[in-house]
């Protein structure tokens, strides 16, 4: 296992550290979607039959952060 890690070593050493990275985003991307198509998308229960007021769903639309524009 040694002989293993040190021959790992020496290849990570020798390679650039930019396709390193490169590599390591791309399994985490991988490993999100596979994640991501073996979860069940989480659904939206309906309202109760006896609720119809939706007033507290209804949000005033957002402000601008430059007001003079």
């Amino acid at each position: 296992m040694k002989r293993h890690l040190l021959r790992l070593d020496r290849i990570a050493g020798e390679m650039n550290a930019w396709l390193l990275v490169i590599a390591i985003g791309l399994g985490m991307l991988d490993l999100a979607v596979l994640v991501a198509k073996c979860i069940p998308a989480v659904t939206v229960p309906p309202p109760a039959s006896g609720a119809t007021d939706l007033g507290h769903a209804i949000r005033s639309p957002a402000r601008p952060d430059n007001p003079r524009s």
